[in-house]
């Protein structure tokens, strides 16, 4: 049985841990925009889903984080995902960053979840613990019981800890350190992760991943 993301939310909506965040998001000075909140999630074919790549919270700059984690609105690019360009470079030469939108990735079935979908403009994990964490782990547990094989691209320890709740058996793991300026040089750098994610899909006779973005 396939992952439906309207019949979760419409269940999550009537816990209570739900209402608080309601409660928080009735503060308009947050990013991204309400109507972004769920992207990564709305419109996501989880038919086709291969891979989900976790981060921690949106870019807290105002008009710059898009609803997918690591993606901007930005003409300049965020330096996580500059060093994210360089690893799919490292692999890939020939692949084209035409913006910093990584909507073409979730067209191809990577899901790209903040496991802290919002905060506060101008400022980092603003929205910890007021529901969030509790919504991603129903999520992502509800996800590994409908799907196999789903390859878990964990980047840091504060995605391998969240991980650390959930049950991943059935599921394949890449995990390196992250790609933000401090963690970029402890194991991201030279770790081929995009190109190991897609000689995985390979073995799985599944379509590879196109990382250039439009």
């Amino acid at each position: 049985m396939i992952f439906n993301f309207e019949q979760f939310l419409n269940y999550e909506k009537e816990k209570e841990y739900f209402k608080n965040i309601e409660l928080v998001l009735l503060n308009k000075n947050i990013t991204p925009s309400i109507e972004k909140v769920f992207y990564a999630l709305e419109g996501f074919d989880f038919n086709n889903l291969k891979v989900i790549i976790i981060g921690q919270d949106p870019y807290p700059a105002q008009g710059v984080a898009d609803g997918l984690a690591f993606s901007s609105n930005d003409k300049k690019t965020p330096m996580s995902l500059r060093n994210m360009f360089l690893e799919i470079k490292n692999s890939y030469p020939e692949t084209l960053f035409n913006s910093n939108s990584l909507e073409n990735w979730k067209d191809q079935g990577i899901l790209l979840l903040n496991t802290i979908l919002t905060t506060e403009i101008g400022k980092v994990l603003a929205h910890k613990n007021i529901g969030w964490e509790i919504f991603s782990q129903n999520l992502l547990t509800e996800i590994n019981l409908k799907h196999k094989n789903i390859i878990y691209l964990v980047l840091g320890k504060k995605a391998s800890n969240f991980l650390k709740k959930l049950n991943l058996e059935n599921q394949i793991i890449i995990e390196t350190s992250h790609p933000s300026p401090l963690g970029f040089l402890k194991g991201f750098k030279g770790s081929r992760v995009f190109e190991k994610v897609n000689e995985l899909l390979k073995m799985q006779n599944k379509t590879e991943i196109d990382w250039s973005t439009k």
